[in-house]
């Protein structure tokens, strides 16, 4: 007698995608996490560390009950597809962001609290720092045009899901100082099924995505970073700074033939000299940092 192992199957939760399929975007998303962390580091002049912890299908209901009741999301559109990309951020780790960006160290709050119009306002140039995170990952795939629609702070409001619909969840881990976040980025899988099949290990090899993990060369090479040149800070009295205006120049005390830093996705790489290029301002790369 032959006998066949019988497996489970939940018909509240029908899987839609294969093994494949969702190993492949796993591969897809950590270039998500990559370009956040690169993007957000950029725009805050300060280290934040993304990374993709799962990739996964889930019902939509049981995903935003894990999130709190106050919360940030970001619901984008996510043209041609059709339906929503909706992106949560956890409350301290946003409000530790917008800190930042208002000239503080970056700390999460005592309590949290309801945002202000300015601290909206501050939300959305991060999403809108997102969205190119958005386009990069799905390029393989499909040109995106990605726009924010709105931000809300309770799941409930969210109209672009129904509760049973089934999701595609990616799951990340985020920090910026001592503050830990959790962000999450779902998509409906109606709004994917066209892009299923390009999830084949043929076609992402094509587009230049190796398995197994890694990203092919061409993705890599796609990837943008960051460059920043500058020269060591100085100090300036208040009574100075308040004083400063238009037309006035700054003494940098700086000696023209000293070496400046060329600093890439805000680590110090190269020692440079600085020179002119036809009619633009150019660096010259002289040698490596030696850490």
């Amino acid at each position: 007698m032959i006998t066949k192992e019988v497996k489970t199957y939940d018909f509240n939760k029908p899987e839609k995608i294969s093994k494949d399929q969702l190993r492949n975007l796993q591969i897809l998303h950590e270039n998500f996490a990559r370009i956040t962390t690169v993007e957000w580091s950029a725009m805050l002049r300060s280290v934040v560390q993304v990374k993709l912890v799962n990739v996964s299908q889930a019902v939509f209901s049981e995903v935003s009950a894990s999130w709190a009741e106050f919360s940030c999301i970001g619901v984008l559109d996510i043209s041609p597809l059709t339906g929503n990309m909706v992106v949560f951020i956890s409350p301290d780790f946003i409000f530790a962001l917008v800190d930042r960006l208002l000239g503080g160290q970056g700390r999460k709050p005592n309590k949290i609290r309801e945002f202000t119009d300015l601290e909206q306002m501050l939300i959305r140039r991060l999403f809108n720092v997102l969205l190119q995170a958005v386009r990069e990952t799905w390029h393989a795939l499909i040109k995106l045009d990605p726009k924010v629609e709105e931000i809300e702070t309770n799941a409930q409001f969210i109209q672009s899901f129904s509760p049973n619909e089934s999701v595609l969840l990616c799951e990340y881990t985020a920090q910026f100082n001592d503050v830990e976040g959790k962000i999450d980025s779902v998509v409906s899988f109606i709004s994917l099924e066209e892009l299923l099949p390009k999830l084949s290990a043929e076609h992402m090899m094509k587009m230049g995505v190796a398995g197994g993990g890694r990203i092919g060369e061409k993705g890599v090479m796609d990837i943008e970073m960051p460059l920043i040149v500058g020269f060591p800070g100085f100090v300036l009295g208040l009574q100075q700074i308040l004083s400063l205006k238009k037309g006035d120049i700054i003494d940098t005390r700086v000696p023209v033939q000293d070496k400046v830093m060329v600093w890439i996705n805000n680590k110090p790489i190269f020692k440079g000299k600085l020179g002119r290029c036809d009619d633009k301002l150019a660096v010259k790369v002289l040698d490596r940092v030696v850490f």
